[in-house]
């Protein structure tokens, strides 16, 4: 199965000859198996284990639930809905460490087309694309943020206005790895902060490379609430296996 293709927008059918320009003069390695001749193999799509249809409607817990999980039912998060492509494991993490360690950009165009073709069959109706920020010193440290990387060309793609101001991270916190799911909801408690005169009146795209507890995406989502936004959906290409029963709030 190869990546889904879209036409898109004309920025983002000139973002791809670019790409298809330096992978013709530099010819690329999979980001999942280091395989030659392309960023991402049709080994390792066909090897990934994608999340299926048969989730939770409101944070995307695979399940067979009536309309939502029982974590959801008790406390419903601040985000409209979640979905992630895929499960955080295999290839799938192999990609994500070098997008994440590695400023692998090329690869996080490639790994976005997966995120527009969820966004065709989801068809949520949002204004404005953003990605989950980093903290000052971890920007300053990398000089990137890998979430952006997906971020970009699936609003490129999807013609809607990319804005990586929207949110911010008013301090830096520990890593959540390792963390408890209490701890996870502790260390992101009142982090971020949404820009009112972006995002006023909004319906937005929040987009991720992965998602674990979820408490970061719920921080986000509160956050940009906060600021005005009418309502957030959340978009990340991978997932941790989580208990069905730790909530998101």
């Amino acid at each position: 199965m190869s990546v889904p293709q879209k036409p898109g927008t004309t920025a983002y059918r000139l973002y791809q000859l670019a790409w298809a320009g330096l992978d013709w003069i530099y010819p690329p390695h999979c980001g999942g198996c280091g395989a030659p001749e392309s960023r991402w193999c049709e080994k390792c799509i066909a090897q990934t284990n994608r999340i299926g249809m048969d989730v939770c409607t409101r944070c995307g817990r695979e399940g067979h639930f009536t309309v939502v999980c029982p974590a959801c039912q008790q406390s419903l998060p601040a985000f409209a809905a979640l979905r992630s492509w895929a499960y955080f494991e295999g290839s799938v993490r192999n990609a994500l460490h070098r997008l994440k360690y590695m400023k692998d950009v090329a690869l996080g165009e490639v790994l976005s087309r997966h995120l527009m073709a969820m966004l065709d069959v989801l068809n949520w109706e949002t204004n404005l694309v953003t990605p989950v920020p980093l903290g000052i010193a971890r920007q300053s440290e990398r000089g990137y943020n890998q979430a952006s990387f997906l971020a970009r060309p699936l609003a490129l793609a999807s013609g809607i206005p990319y804005r990586p101001n929207a949110l911010v991270k008013k301090r830096d916190t520990p890593s959540q790895v390792g963390l408890s799911m209490a701890k996870r909801k502790m260390n992101v408690l009142d982090v971020f902060a949404g820009v009112n005169g972006v995002v006023l009146g909004k319906s937005i795209l929040l987009v991720d490379d992965v998602c674990t507890s979820g408490a970061t995406i719920e921080a986000c989502a509160q956050a940009l609430l906060n600021a005005g936004a009418k309502d957030v959906y959340a978009l990340t290409l991978a997932r941790a296996r989580f208990s069905h029963s730790q909530s998101f709030s």
